[in-house]
């Protein structure tokens, strides 16, 4: 297949708040091809999440608002396409696995019900093939005794079995672009690499481009073909996710690949202290102020990066840094 799966341009999303809109998402472009694994990273507070949201129109509003940009999918504009088309693509053609499973599950119905729904929604089945669909699902996702666990309620299973019932939702109209939230972040390190295990499966089978959108920078290294860094709403970083790991070019994005511990070192090398950065992500009320967003907490920031924003440039190899330090060296 040619062309773009999914395109983004110059998004801009923005929140109003006290008679005043405020942008927390700025300026953001970026393509994801077929079968593509793409990870999206920054601390909490980046635009991550509100990111996701908004290539499936969910971004609330009010008080939220796309109010600037494009959202290709297979060419065609999401962003002024009306509440009914919207309904379509969702779930048929891009679905998302939200980061908390039991605020996203109805506690009142069973997984068999919340799974067939979705397919009688989308595919306008009986309520027999529907329940047989959702069986397969969980099949699918690897649910033991589907057939039985199809009856029972959220509360009755654990965080993994929750979380694979929210990827068999996802999946039941086996979408083109599966987007996943911090999909693990409540699960402990056994269950997560099941879960990663899975998506590795599910996207052999049925084909799905992935975002998985996330802090940690060793599931990205594990799960990911291509990395998009943001900070403070804005992309700040974008390459192949071998370079990111090996040869970060943002003092912030070496900031995060210097916070993964180091399990393995010489034996007699004293264990270094793990990097911290330090401060905070900015609020998005604090963003108008001059310079790049980065400069309070880099310790490699000169006068310029106090006084100008800089730029996204390439860097090489299907690179893009937003950096003054790759446009003029240490000039300070």
């Amino acid at each position: 297949m040619s062309g773009k799966l999914l395109s983004v341009r110059n998004l801009e999303i923005a929140f109003r708040s006290g008679g005043e809109e405020i942008p927390v998402v700025r300026d953001l472009s970026f393509d994801l091809d077929h079968g593509e694994t793409l990870g999206i990273v920054g601390e909490s507070g980046c635009g991550k999440s509100v990111t996701a949201l908004s290539l499936i129109g969910l971004v609330p509003n009010p008080p939220g608002r796309i109010s600037k940009g494009e959202i290709l999918f297979e060419g065609e504009e999401l962003v002024k396409a009306g509440e009914r088309r919207l309904t379509q693509v969702r779930g048929n053609d891009i679905s998302m696995v939200f980061q908390e499973p039991m605020t996203s599950l109805n506690p009142v119905y069973t997984i068999g019900e919340q799974i067939a729904e979705t397919a009688r929604a989308h595919f306008g089945l009986s309520q027999s093939k529907a329940w047989a669909r959702a069986v397969e699902m969980l099949s699918l996702v690897g649910i033991p005794s589907p057939d039985k666990r199809a009856h029972d309620y959220p509360h009755q299973l654990s965080g993994g079995m929750r979380q694979r019932v929210m990827i068999a939702i996802a999946l039941v109209c086996e979408p083109k672009i599966l987007i996943a939230d911090e999909p693990t972040t409540a699960l402990d390190v056994t269950v997560q690499a099941q879960i990663f295990d899975l998506f590795r499966d599910l996207q052999k089978k049925i084909g799905a481009a992935i975002i998985l959108i996330t802090h940690d920078i060793g599931v990205v290294a594990q799960m990911t073909d291509r990395v998009l860094v943001m900070y403070a709403g804005r992309k700040i970083e974008e390459g192949p996710v071998a370079d990111f790991v090996r040869d970060p070019r943002h003092p912030y994005t070496r900031g995060l690949v210097s916070c993964i511990p180091r399990l393995a070192m010489p034996p007699d090398d004293e264990p270094a202290p793990l990097f911290e950065i330090p401060g905070v992500v900015p609020a998005p009320r604090e963003l108008n102020r001059p310079g790049c967003a980065f400069a309070p907490r880099c310790a490699s920031a000169f006068g310029k990066c106090r006084s100008q924003d800089p730029a996204l440039h390439a860097a090489g190899d299907g690179r893009a840094v937003a950096c003054w330090l790759e446009t003029e060296g240490n000039a300070a």
